[in-house]
């Protein structure tokens, strides 16, 4: 069965993990997807993942390495777990502003997260 990645959501601290639909991530272009936020540059990480609602198994994308979480950089790009996620993801903006958090679900048993400045 094909994911229906139009049903996920960046979920994080921004979001009080909601299911936002300001937050669902919209189709870029093949299996890549993005959501955009509004950070504050304040020194604290934002946690974040991508999901759906109700964190369906299969569709809780998160850190693969440990309950601690991952820790992402602009441009740097890390595996994620959609099975079996160990932690959630951590970003901390260097300057306020808009960031582009993407999701590449090329390879379907471990999708890529990258972000970019908007």
């Amino acid at each position: 069965m094909e994911k229906d990645y139009q049903s996920f959501y960046l979920r994080g601290v921004f979001t009080w993990w909601e299911a936002d639909e300001n937050y669902r991530i919209k189709k870029v272009n093949g299996n890549l997807y993005k959501a955009t936020v509004k950070l504050i540059a304040d020194g604290q990480p934002y946690d974040f993942k991508f999901a759906d609602e109700n964190y369906t198994p299969g569709y809780d994308c998160g850190s693969p390495s440990g309950s601690a979480g991952k820790v992402l950089t602009v441009g740097k790009a890390a595996k994620s777990s959609c099975e079996n996620p160990g932690g959630n993801f951590q970003f901390t903006p260097d300057e306020t502003g808009a960031y582009d958090f993407f999701i590449d679900f090329t390879s379907e048993q471990s999708p890529v997260v990258y972000i970019e400045k908007s």
